[in-house]
């Protein structure tokens, strides 16, 4: 139901409720910019309303233009398109229904003309495009139509102004002998009741004296009254009494109206020129709101292809142990084995990974040890000799002895084990940077059996993908501008990754599949993205992309049970190469030669080497070492007796891409590497 709904006289000055009947969109708020009076309105049409604004003495303000107005929803603003006085336009009618007391009371008063003059002045505003009615009293007589039988009422229609003088002066030349003001009401608003109901309707009644000749009764005008929308209604109370009329003050006030007292006639004209005013001097508003926020998002591969593939890593073991600053226990990432049952069940070949296997690697010596008991250890004990640990060598000897202490409980007999002490590493890492320092705070250990620092081999299944990114292409727009902006990547509807935006977002994104676990990945059916926007009226839109990436899994034993080849990487890596050098030597020449014969036991092959360093020194510096260090790998197979079927394919990449973390010692350690994978097809289990 629309109503119209009288605000308080306050800055902002705001209007009560409208909500549709058919789509409850938000409370629409009107309001003052400045502090001028008090507003009512009504809803015209879509983004359209119609105005009135009455100052503290209930007097219409003209002259107001559209930056005086707000209106609100919610949170959202519009924008004021126009504003239009009422009596100004031309598309927009109005509905009046004047109920006129022309009992013969009014002669007795000399109240006709001044009457007549002042309704004049009304009616000179009513336009061709309005719908004016007159209800006037007539002396019932009895006739054989049911339809006129004793009808005490007389109607008029017209939106001509001379047409509707005429009719009033005609009128009071035919007075009547009783008031029937209940009558003519319940007349007028059965008119009233015939109107469209989201057209605004005007009653405006006039009377000189009480009701004492009606059929209807004043409980018969409330019931008339009820249920009408978009009604107001004006009173003119002209009775010989000094208090206003409550029934006519009741009927006004209920009806969002307004009613006046005239004590004399001199009061129709300033009386009925208010009421024109209020009635004919509206304000139309044309207004928008912002469009809520929409937009589109596509992704980028239509296809990410994950294969399980047979890895066979043969990680060389990092014979080095690293310290805390000052500290000599040996930090929690080694992994620490302690029971009986635990150190028989330990098995190297199920580790899985280069830095699984180093943080292993105080075991793997264990049981490596315990497996060739002629082999012994030399135990060397370092500090970075800077700071606390300047000069300490009895910090060196106390790290070496935790090592020693350790593997004492792998059974491990002391007398196997030399524990040396001294202050920088032989090769020591540069002391110009802090990660070298740090380097240098270790326990070095080397053996008299190439058997216990030998490369660690283990063979396990992994996941690998063709890509390793996701591209979001999105298309975003709101006109009252992006406040936050989120891109959701889903896993068959299950949040994957997120970023999210404040403002504009880019028209591209990037996710990185690398936190991702693969074989999470690999158990998807496909990948969608969903964009969820807020702008800064708190509008919200919510897409997700409509074609999926689709993710295909290519499994081991499927290939195998169809006969099929599957694909298999060895993997080998060389470290510990001298400072600024690339010549390959000592135990990096060992796994060299492993390496040259594997492939030649191979009919086909796809040979990849990368050289890798760490951050400590310039990229330019870095780079071609890493060249270096990968042609020098590369020539050592290229010199062999390769297959036909064999390409070998070799690159430096200094610190870029770095396998490992660079934040631990280790990880900067393996990173100075040179990384050999070969690739092949095989058949059988």
């Amino acid at each position: 139901m629309r109503r119209i709904i009288l605000s308080l006289f306050f800055l902002p000055i705001v209007v009560g409720l409208w909500i549709s009947n058919c789509h409850a969109e938000g409370a629409l708020e009107v309001s003052l910019s400045r502090q001028v009076g008090a507003v009512s309105y009504q809803p015209l049409d879509d983004n359209k309303i119609l105005a009135s604004v009455l100052d503290s003495n209930g007097e219409t303000v003209l002259g107001l233009t559209k930056e005086d107005f707000v209106i609100k929803r919610g949170p959202q603003t519009a924008q004021i398109l126009s504003v239009q006085d009422y009596a100004e336009s031309r598309d927009t009618g109005l509905n009046i229904v004047l109920v006129v007391d022309n009992s013969f009371s009014m002669e007795m008063r000399k109240a006709v003309n001044p009457l007549l003059e002042a309704l004049q002045s009304f009616i000179s505003y009513v336009r061709p495009i309005d719908n004016v009615h007159i209800v006037v009293f007539t002396n019932p007589k009895s006739t054989e139509d049911p339809a006129t039988n004793n009808v005490a009422t007389r109607v008029f229609q017209s939106n001509n102004p001379a047409a509707l003088n005429q009719f009033l002066k005609e009128s009071f030349e035919d007075t009547t002998d009783g008031t029937y003001l209940y009558d003519a009401m319940v007349v007028g608003l059965g008119i009233i009741h015939q109107m469209p109901s989201e057209k605004q309707k005007f009653m405006m009644v006039f009377s000189d004296g009480e009701d004492i000749n009606s059929r209807a009764k004043s409980e018969d005008v409330a019931g008339a009254a009820s249920n009408l929308d978009n009604f107001s209604a004006y009173a003119i109370d002209y009775m010989d009494k000094p208090e206003v009329d409550p029934f006519l003050k009741s009927f006004a006030l209920t009806n969002s109206g307004e009613i006046r007292k005239a004590r004399s006639a001199s009061d129709f004209l300033p009386i009925l020129k208010a009421f024109s005013t209020t009635i004919f001097h509206r304000y139309i508003i044309n207004y928008r709101f912002n469009s809520p926020p929409e937009g589109t998002l596509s992704l980028d591969p239509s296809m990410i292809t994950i294969e399980e593939l047979t890895i066979v890593d043969s990680s060389p073991l990092l014979n080095h142990i690293y310290f805390d600053t000052g500290k000599t226990l040996i930090p929690t990432r080694y992994v620490s084995i302690t029971s009986p049952e635990e150190m028989r069940a330990f098995d190297e070949e199920k580790l899985q990974g280069t830095m699984e296997k180093y943080q292993n690697v105080l075991n793997i010596i264990g049981k490596r040890m315990a497996n060739h008991p002629e082999a012994s250890l030399t135990l060397v004990g370092c500090v970075s000799d800077t700071g606390v640990e300047k000069d300490n060598i009895t910090l060196s000897r106390n790290r070496a002895e935790a090592v020693a202490a350790y593997l004492g409980m792998w059974g491990i007999d002391p007398s196997r084990m030399t524990i040396k002490a001294q202050k920088l590493p032989a090769v020591p890492s540069t002391t110009r940077v802090p990660e070298g320092v740090v380097e240098n705070q270790r326990v070095e250990i080397t053996s008299d059996d190439m058997a216990i620092l030998d490369t660690v081999k283990s063979t396990y299944f992994e996941e690998q993908v063709d890509t390793k990114e996701v591209r979001v292409q999105l298309s975003v727009h709101a006109e009252a501008g992006i406040k936050n902006c989120q891109v959701t990547l889903l896993g068959d509807g299950t949040p994957l990754k997120k970023i999210e935006y404040q403002g504009e977002p880019p028209a591209s994104i990037t996710f990185d599949l690398d936190s991702v676990e693969l074989h999470t990945l690999a158990s998807l059916g496909q990948i969608t993205a969903r964009l969820d926007v807020i702008d800064k009226e708190e509008g919200k839109f919510t897409t997700e992309s409509i074609v999926p990436i689709q993710i295909k899994f290519i499994k081991r034993e499927e290939r195998i049970a169809q006969k099929m080849g599957y694909r298999v990487m060895e993997r080998y890596a060389l470290i510990l190469f001298e400072f600024d050098r690339a010549e390959i030597k000592q135990q990096n020449q060992i796994i060299m030669d492993r390496i040259i014969s594997r492939i030649k036991g191979l009919s086909s092959s796809q040979v990849q080497i990368i050289g890798h360093t760490d951050i400590i020194g310039t990229e330019q510096y870095n780079l071609p070492l890493s060249e270096r260090r990968a042609k020098a790998a590369y020539d050592l197979i290229m010199a062999a007796d390769l297959s036909a079927g064999t390409t070998v394919n070799h690159q430096g990449v200094g610190p870029q891409g770095p396998p490992y973390d660079n934040a631990l010692p280790e990880g900067r350690a393996y990173n100075r590497t040179v990384v050999i994978t070969v690739n092949y097809e095989a058949t059988g289990m």
